[in-house]
């Protein structure tokens, strides 16, 4: 999925982003909640099917 500059833009802007390590530290916690997001999704699927 693509990203437009201007949504890049606003990311930057809303999360002050002045830095590599802040780019580092807003995918680590931006990668932590989608996966935490996609496992619960996976046990809500797998309780609805048994």
């Amino acid at each position: 999925m693509a990203v437009a500059k201007e949504q890049i833009r606003q990311i930057i802007s809303e999360n002050n982003i002045t830095s590599v390590a802040d780019v580092y530290t807003l995918l680590k916690e931006s990668f932590k909640d989608i996966l935490q997001e996609l496992m619960e999704v996976e046990l809500a699927v797998l309780w609805n099917c048994g």
